[in-house]
């Protein structure tokens, strides 16, 4: 074909298109830029180092989706207008055909969207801290409009996330950077300055671009399962070698940042691959690849981490198993053993059927033995069990209920059960307000927080649902849960479309599972809504491109 037909195709072409079309694809543009902004701004800027690093984070957060949405929210508006007058002149029917048209392509994660924020905005008012619930908790700042802004990536996302391969090698170019800095952080070696001036402790707390351990672990919990998804799903020989760079430095990071809830988001995302994994041999091989991998390189990092160790890093239990535990070599082994028997049986027939009866199995098993590790905590803490058995689980500190357990959660925890408990019926309903955890509590618990906690503020209950049930009320959080459930089970199911479904779910089961623990914050939730958008509008795509065929 010459190029002067092609010419005269692409002019016909343009003319075609609309301009409430062309306002779209501006839309699309806006989206993919302020979610590239957002990516490059939470992961590296900070103002000082580690000092007040959260507040600098979200200012910047903060900055950019309120510069880039506002612009998104004026095209918009001016889209919407010419789409309307389009169909006027058109003399197409308006209301009916839009209403239905809304209500076909809402899918069940967007309902409860759309119910989390009606929820998450009458329990503004019905916990009465108005200007604490407009944008929370100073150092934190998880109130409302962080709610609504979370929601909004979702959705924007989710309708014009047509760039969102860009949008995703820019989020996991920056985490593999976040990432390498960790890894060097842990033996000592800073290249970006932040330790100047640190004592050991201190170097200890603090990790990468991020700041607080913790907060760290949270961004790593999210971005970590992406580039595992490209490892066991992509097939192009480039992204594939691309995915097995970054889950082995993700894996360094996660196997040194000492942090135990980290583990349950590993055990969350993997328990996800693997049920996705049994579908075909090839998958199957590289996931354990990958469970070779993860052994392999907590074992490799155990020995450069002696290079420049810091006496101050007192290793989390989990931490101590993988890098010093003798048990981490013979799993190690026993997955190198398992790598050689599927590589000599790839030539024979590979029971997909029976393969996948055991990726269910092992769902079911996960969530046995939650329920049976729940029911030894319960009974071990009413001294309930048999001697012997009792004598051995009080060894074990996570069997042992009491204030301490898990870092002072167990008190947390139990104080949050109480207060919840003596809330009146309309904020057990709608809550006390977004992040006014602390501002309920100083108005209606401060004597007992002050005996329990002295001086320090008590923010969130350090498990981002049952904080969610005590700031939204039981409608608002399990909206707000229902998203990430709705929202994974969907994925799942189509997950043999794109393997971006099965990381876009893996990386939710890793937030579910690591927040369980911990609480909503700018290093981790707006990543993981702009995942759960990614999915949704390749699930949507995939829809459009089989209604078409």
């Amino acid at each position: 074909m010459s190029n002067k037909v092609k010419k005269a195709q692409n002019r016909k072409k343009s003319k075609d298109i609309s301009k409430s079309e062309i306002m779209g694809i501006t839309m699309e543009y806006i989206v993919a830029a302020v979610m590239a902004a957002m990516c490059l701004a939470v992961s590296f800027y900070a103002k000082d180092g580690y000092n007040q690093i959260g507040n600098a984070k979200f200012a910047a957060y903060r900055a950019v989706m309120s510069v880039g949405f506002s612009a998104f929210a004026v095209v918009g508006a001016v889209w919407m207008a010419v789409w309307l007058s389009e169909r006027w002149w058109e003399q197409k029917p308006l209301t009916a055909d839009f209403l239905k048209g809304m209500k076909e392509r809402l899918s069940v994660t967007d309902f409860c969207v759309f119910a989390y924020l009606f929820f998450s905005t009458v329990s503004v008012i019905s916990g009465g801290f108005y200007e604490d619930a407009l944008w929370g908790s100073f150092g934190w700042n998880m109130g409302w409009m962080s709610q609504f802004s979370f929601l909004l990536i979702y959705l924007a996302v989710s309708r014009f996330g047509r760039h969102y391969h860009s949008i995703l090698k820019i989020f996991c170019g920056a985490a593999l950077i976040v990432f390498l800095i960790a890894v060097l952080h842990r033996m000592l070696i800073d290249p970006i300055g932040y330790y100047e001036g640190l004592q050991g402790y201190q170097m200890a707390q603090f990790l990468s671009t991020m700041g607080q351990a913790t907060w760290y672990a949270s961004f790593l919990a999210v971005a970590l399962p992406v580039g595992v998804a490209a490892f066991l799903f992509v097939e192009k020989p480039l992204w594939r070698i691309l995915g097995g760079i970054y889950t082995a430095v993700g894996f360094a990071s996660l196997v040194t940042q000492n942090s135990d809830s980290a583990y349950f988001a590993l055990a969350g995302f993997m328990l996800v691959f693997f049920l996705m994994c049994t579908k075909r041999r090839e998958t199957l091989n590289r996931f354990v690849e990958v469970c070779t991998l993860f052994f392999a390189v907590g074992k490799v990092m155990y020995f450069l981490m002696q290079i420049h160790p810091n006496p101050d890093l007192e290793y989390d239990f989990i931490t101590a198993l993988i890098l010093e535990g003798t048990v981490t070599w013979i799993l190690l082994g026993l997955c190198l053993l398992l790598c050689i028997f599927l590589y000599g049986r790839r030539n024979r027939p590979y029971p997909a059927v029976r393969m996948q009866r055991v990726g269910r199995l092992a769902v079911f098993m996960a969530a046995a033995v939650v329920v049976i590790m729940t029911g030894l905590i319960v009974l071990q803490s009413r001294n309930a069990l048999s001697g012997g058995l009792g004598e051995v689980l009080s060894a074990v500190s996570y069997f042992n209920w009491n204030d301490a357990w898990g870092n002072g959660r167990g008190r947390i925890w139990s104080f949050a059960v109480k207060v919840f408990a003596g809330e009146s019926f309309l904020h057990k309903l709608f809550g006390v307000g977004p992040d006014c955890f602390s501002s309920y509590l100083a108005a209606f618990h401060g004597e007992e927080v002050y005996l329990l906690w002295g001086d320090k503020i008590l923010t969130n209950a350090h498990n981002e649902w049952l904080t969610a049930l005590i700031n939204t009320g039981i409608f608002g959080a399990l909206s707000y849960i229902g998203i990430f459930v709705t929202a994974v089970r969907r994925y799942l199911r189509a997950g043999q479309q794109d393997y971006l479904l099965v990381g876009a779910a893996a990386s939710a089961v890793s937030y579910m599972a690591f927040n369980f623990f911990c609480y909503q914050q700018v290093c981790c939730t707006p990543f993981v809504f702009l995942l759960l958008g990614v999915g949704e509008y390749v699930l949507r795509e995939k829809r459009g491109q089989a209604g078409r065929t």
